[in-house]
């Protein structure tokens, strides 16, 4: 049996994967971009929130009975404070989403700069043929 060489340099076969490699990444990159983008319907769902928790605060000071003035009181003040609470986390955390979505626009501008200059760089070397000095 014959072995059979490589059909490609190494060089070319580095090339190529990273090439691949390359592809996939900013395939799934743009998917991911795309997942975490602002949607139409997000400033809705932040109105909704807000409706439905001053609707249920109304519903439950009515369910509540008014027989004990202070049992009343009492409750409708630990109703409201666990319903701000939550409404506050959540705006919290849609504001963090916010943040985490400039982050993420601000580090893929820098690594597109990085890799141009990195390109740059790997052009100058190979036309010199010497590497840079610092």
């Amino acid at each position: 049996m014959q072995k059979k060489g490589f059909q490609y340099k190494l060089k070319d076969l580095e090339t190529e994967v990273t090439a691949v490699i390359k592809i996939k990444d900013i395939k799934e990159l743009y998917r991911l971009k795309d997942q975490i983008s602002i949607k139409w319907w997000e400033t809705g769902l932040v109105l909704l929130l807000f409706g439905s928790g001053f609707g249920f605060m109304l519903t439950i000071s009515k369910l509540i009975p008014v027989s004990h003035p202070f049992v009343y009181w009492f409750s409708l003040f630990w109703i409201a404070a666990i319903l701000l609470t939550l409404i506050g986390c959540i705006e919290f955390l849609i504001g963090k989403f916010r943040a985490l979505r400039r982050l993420y626009e601000i580090h893929t501008r820098i690594m597109e700069s990085l890799q141009k200059d990195l390109e740059d760089l790997k052009k100058r070397v190979s036309e010199s043929g010497t590497p840079p000095e610092e």
